[in-house]
């Protein structure tokens, strides 16, 4: 009998490492609270590495351009990065593109630290007529762009003489233990980075601007005269049960101050992200608060936003929301838009949505409000363009994909996930709209949700109002409007530590610190990274650590 051959070796058997999630990080040098995702038993090298898309940009510097991630040189489309929920974040998958960078990872027990070595500044360039403002940073490698509060730091080595340059165009240059910091310049200056050679962009250097010092204090002067008023701003610590809590509150009797509330809005279009000072300033909101929730990977609104009688977002899934006129009372409760389309024939179809990114199977309406032009905001679309009452056009999906103008006085009726179009062209319809709450009808309202409080009670049903079991868990920065002793409140709540490290509040630890503050009526609005206070112009909290940019907010301005 013949000998069989040997076997070959066994193929090696591929298998994930471990994964270990944590909501502890330092990145260079800061300590930050955030979600992330460690797969991988490698130390220094993960398998893959999941982290928020917002810390990736307030953070790390990394830029979004037309649906793209930028960074030194590497671009990545949003939609080819792998995607998981972190917490109440969107988190993408970088492990190679960090590391591919210079990045050094490390993680220890349940703490990430990023790393990358501090880059030595070459020269400096200023741009010229239209790029004036722009200064091009010359690197002999890549370094981390943070936004910090109002400041910007750079991982960046500086010599006299270049910082001098940098007091002198008014960007009040620091020198850190980590590199350099731009005093108050984190939402006034955009940065961009490139490769070969390396070099940081900075655009919104503005020639001449003033290098005064910026007041350390709460009470800055800006507000002093409100204060003086009777406005209420003030930081102090509140605990809830065992868990010790940092409170920044904001308010008063606001009609005895002189101020009014105000939802804070982009002026043009509700697709984009914006810093909260930015959203505030135009309005001149003495101090404000970020809003109620969006979509950071497509930048569009999930929730009530209308101003002065105009739905630029409408309401989803019967979450709470606050409701107010010019008499100021704010209504506090759930509110479900009811939109029905009415055919001559005698037909009548629901409309689910109105102006909102909130993407389901049914039809969608969306005005000029929405912005100039509507784009897709899911895969199949369809779609009727209705004026003065008739069906004009039927648009396709590809027509839709070019951007569709959307005209005054007319409604784009969008049909998705294979949803039949209820009318041609030629027919006569009419669109119908209201609530059964009436909350519909005050000029300005402003959604988020879990409602914490009503009429003195805790009322928090986050699932009835859409919540998932998930988020309803999460102990996480949050931001609430409430009324009740004393006034009107805007508050934020983080947990005890530097830039909140410690563990925030869940929605029911945040309902007990609102009624022991003496709120009757509160409302849950966007949280985590989200939340931000501006008073004065100057940024006082972030819920994280990181600058954010967000979609909208709500702000105390003068009546």
């Amino acid at each position: 009998m013949l000998p069989l051959p040997p076997l070959p070796e066994p193929l090696p058997e591929l298998r994930q490492g471990p994964s270990v999630n944590g909501e502890r990080m330092l990145i260079g040098g800061q300590k930050l609270r955030s979600s992330w995702s460690w797969q991988g038993s490698t130390p220094g090298r993960p398998q893959q590495l999941w982290l928020p898309l917002d810390l990736l940009e307030s953070q790390l510097g990394l830029r979004r351009i037309e649906g793209k991630l930028e960074w030194f040189g590497r671009r990545r489309s949003l939609a080819d990065i792998p995607q998981i929920t972190l917490g109440d974040e969107v988190g993408l998958e970088v492990a190679e593109w960090l590391l591919a960078t210079g990045v050094n990872l490390r993680r220890n027990g349940t703490v990430l630290e990023l790393t990358l070595p501090s880059a030595r500044l070459q020269k400096m360039r200023r741009g010229k007529g239209k790029t004036a403002d722009r200064l091009v940073l010359d690197l002999d490698a890549p370094l981390l762009v943070q936004r910090l509060g109002d400041d910007l730091h750079l991982g960046l080595q500086l010599n006299p003489a270049q910082g001098h340059t940098l007091e002198r165009l008014g960007l009040r240059p620091q020198l850190h233990r980590h590199g350099v910091v731009l005093q108050g310049q984190a939402t006034r200056l955009k940065t961009l980075s490139l490769s070969q050679p390396w070099r940081l962009v900075l655009d919104g250097v503005k020639p001449g601007t003033s290098a005064t010092a910026r007041p350390q204090t709460l009470h800055s002067p800006a507000i002093a005269a409100w204060l003086r008023r009777g406005l209420v701003l003030e930081r102090r610590m509140l605990k809830v049960g065992v868990k010790p809590l940092e409170l920044v509150r904001a308010g008063g009797d606001l009609p005895a101050i002189g101020l009014g509330l105000r939802p804070l809005t982009m002026a043009k279009s509700q697709t984009g992200l914006q810093f909260l000072p930015q959203l505030a300033q135009p309005a001149r909101a003495v101090v404000a608060v970020n809003g109620g929730f969006f979509n950071r990977i497509v930048q569009v609104p999930l929730g009530a936003l209308r101003l002065n009688n105009h739905w630029l977002s409408g309401p989803i899934l019967n979450r709470g929301v606050i409701a107010w006129s010019n008499s100021r009372k704010l209504h506090f409760g759930r509110l479900r838009l009811q939109q029905t389309l009415w055919i001559k024939n005698g037909q009548r179809h629901r409309i689910d949505q109105l102006n909102s990114g909130y993407v389901q199977r049914g039809l969608s309406r969306y005005t000029r409000d929405w912005g100039p032009v509507y784009r897709p905001l899911s895969g199949q679309e369809e779609a009727l363009l209705i004026r003065d009452g008739v069906v004009r056009t039927v648009l396709n999906n590809d027509l839709l994909k070019r951007g569709v103008v959307l005209p005054d006085q007319a409604d784009l009726l969008v049909a998705r996930g294979g949803a039949t179009l209820p009318a041609k062209p030629g027919d006569r319809v009419r669109i119908s709209s209201g609530s059964r709450s009436g909350l519909d009808q005050p000029q300005n309202v402003l959604g988020g949700g879990p409602l914490l409080l009503q009429n003195g009670r805790i009322v928090l049903n986050g699932r009835a109002e859409g919540f998932s079991p998930d988020f309803l868990a999460l102990a996480a920065p949050r931001t609430v409007i409430g009324q009740g002793r004393g006034g009107t409140w805007l508050l934020t709540l983080r947990g005890i530590g530097r830039s909140g490290s410690g563990a925030g509040p869940t929605l029911l630890e945040t309902a007990l610190a609102a009624k022991q503050l003496g709120l009757r009526d509160a409302l849950n609005l966007d949280g985590g990274s989200s939340t931000t206070v501006v008073a004065g112009g100057r940024t006082v909290m972030t819920g994280r650590g990181g600058t954010p940019r967000i979609h909208n907010g709500i702000g105390l301005v003068p009546l």
